[in-house]
């Protein structure tokens, strides 16, 4: 249950504490005194969505937070921390902050949560019933969930799997038509495919055969000139004609003198063994010239023929990639495509078939959720006519119209319509065309009735649900929020001392004004107090001895409604 909702610079309220309790909680008062502010306050904190318009005129910021007690309602409690919220000693603490900056914070316990999350955690905690959700009433496509919460968890579960299959036949529906329609496009692109990996096959590609192509080229576009130079290196290494000795005879003379000197210097074997390392690589260097002079013959049949497959390895390049290695990746990529492509058709049959099972499956499922539709109908449609019956509405009939849809859809087979007749031998028909604002408060109060005990949402907001209701039927109306009130939390904005009368806690909401500054204020009823606001509430601005009677016996009524 809510046990305390603190207002903080919020819009005309600049600091208000109300504690709540159990039953059947009355927020009464003038019109303009602020009562809808409270409602607003909370839908707020609970995650409905703010401006920054709301922040009271002079402050940073407005701060709003509700404590709930969840030890009266484990369902909800247990809920809460299976989706990971700590509760505080069985307490929920709810905070907002709204900035004048647009800056929004969302805290449970502390933590930092979304507005959403909020939002989903206000669902579980309270029901808000006011003129918006009245005129929601007369929509059709709210009948059929309305319908389907009464009907209970089997019903919603039978309708989660509907949903589930329904959404399994679409993915696969979907995917079956991309097949189908794009027949033709794969057909072109197999042909595409088929070009590109025989292009590629047909080239023989080598790892690495660019690199050693090119320096052949290399090679041989410049054989002379290489055959000539190394045959210069040669000779001056192992040439030794004409007055200067070859170098690798110089080499060997000087190897000669120093190992002679190592024989009588010690340190001098380090220089021996130098040289003799110097004259082995040297000895190498020349058979590797040799080598490299032998290669070098001009071969104008070989050089077109490293041209031309250089030319084609280029070409493939271009096409597939900078280098042989991302060529080859290409054309595995591209045959892994074209078997794709090739299972197309046989997906294509496999997938048909399934999208007909899918759709059996799915009428099956619909179908068993039409019957549990169609009882749950009779059910709420025999316990709304009780309820109104309560509520000084007798006679009436009303029916839930279950009309079968063209086309498969994710919550069943049919459309549901709730129909009204307030009068006997006439036509039931759309809850719209009421002509009795009462006789809708009625309806919207029976289907709140029956819905929460279905929900089982520990707290029930009504904002002036009486509108329009007069007489017996409003005392009906107060009988049932009474009774209401037995078995949850019940916190009600009204005009009405008929409906206020039965109030366990009476909350009188005020305007103060004083220079440049208006504020709503918040006083708890008693005794004489009490009293005298079900007399003003009876009889305007003019009380009288007659209403404040009057008065005294409907409060006399809502305490001996209370004592049971």
């Amino acid at each position: 249950m809510l046990q305390r909702l603190l207002v903080k610079n919020f819009t005309l309220i600049d600091d208000l504490a109300i504690e709540f309790s159990t039953g059947l909680n009355v927020l009464s008062g003038e019109t303009g005194a602020g009562k809808s502010l409270i409602i607003d306050a909370l839908q707020v904190v609970l995650g409905r969505r703010a401006s920054a318009e709301l922040v009271r005129t002079g402050c940073e910021k407005a701060v709003l937070e509700a404590v709930f007690d969840l030890d009266t309602d484990r369902t909800v409690g247990d809920w809460l921390i299976r989706d990971g919220y700590d509760l505080e000693d069985g307490f929920l603490v709810l905070t907002r902050e709204i900035w004048r900056s647009g800056r929004n914070v969302c805290r449970v316990n502390g933590r930092t949560i979304s507005v959403s999350a909020a939002r989903g955690i206000g669902e579980r905690l309270v029901d808000f019933h006011g003129q918006g959700e009245q005129q929601s009433l007369l929509r059709e496509n709210r009948h059929r969930n309305l319908l389907d919460r009464f009907g209970g968890e089997g019903l919603m579960a039978q309708r989660d799997r509907v949903e589930a299959v329904y959404r399994e036949w679409t993915t696969a529906r979907d995917r079956l038509r991309k097949l189908e329609t794009g027949a033709k496009e794969r057909a072109r692109r197999l042909d595409i495919l088929q070009y590109q990996i025989e292009e590629i096959d047909c080239a023989g590609l080598t790892s690495g055969e660019d690199k050693s192509l090119e320096e052949e080229r290399e090679l041989l576009a410049n054989a002379g000139q290489i055959s000539r130079l190394a045959g210069e290196a040669y000779e001056a290494l192992y040439g030794g004609e004409g007055p200067l000795p070859a170098g690798i005879d110089r080499l060997g003379a000087a190897t000669t003198v120093v190992d002679q000197l190592a024989r009588i210097y010690r340190d001098a074997g380090e220089i021996s063994e130098q040289l003799n390392n110097v004259r082995a690589e040297v000895d190498d260097i020349a058979r590797r010239i040799v080598g490299l002079r032998d290669r070098a013959e001009f071969n104008p049949v070989l050089l077109e023929t490293v041209e031309e497959r250089l030319a084609i390895l280029r070409r493939l390049k271009q096409k597939y990639g900078d280098t042989i290695e991302a060529i080859l990746a290409f054309r595995e990529a591209a045959d892994a495509e074209r078997i794709t492509l090739e299972s197309g058709d046989a997906e294509t049959g496999t997938l048909a078939e399934r999208v007909e099972q899918l759709a059996r499956r799915w009428q099956e499922e619909a179908a068993l959720l039409s019957r549990m539709r169609a009882d749950a109908a009779e059910r709420f449609c025999a316990a709304v006519v009780r309820e109104l019956a309560d509520l000084e509405i007798g006679n009436v009939k009303f029916e839930a119209e279950m009309a079968p849809l063209e086309a498969m859809s994710p919550v069943g087979a049919e459309s549901v319509e709730f129909l009204f007749s307030a009068n006997p031998g006439e036509a039931v028909r759309s809850l719209s065309r009421i002509a009795s604002g009462g006789e809708l408060s009625r309806v919207m109060l029976a289907l709140k009735t029956l819905l929460a005990e279905v929900d089982e949402v520990p707290t029930l907001v009504f904002d002036e649900v009486d509108v329009g209701v007069g007489g017996r039927a409003l005392q009906a109306v107060g009988e049932k929020l009474a009774d209401i009130a037995l078995h949850r939390q019940v916190l009600c904005v009204t005009h009405a001392a008929h409906v206020a009368c039965y109030a366990r806690q009476h909350l009188l909401i005020r305007k103060q004004t004083g220079p440049g500054l208006t504020r709503t204020v918040i006083d708890i009823l008693d005794g004489e107090a009490l009293l005298e606001e079900l007399a003003r509430m009876l009889g305007g601005r003019e009380v009288t001895e007659n209403t404040r009677m009057l008065a005294r016996e409907l409060r006399s009524r809502g305490v001996e409604n209370q004592a049971g």
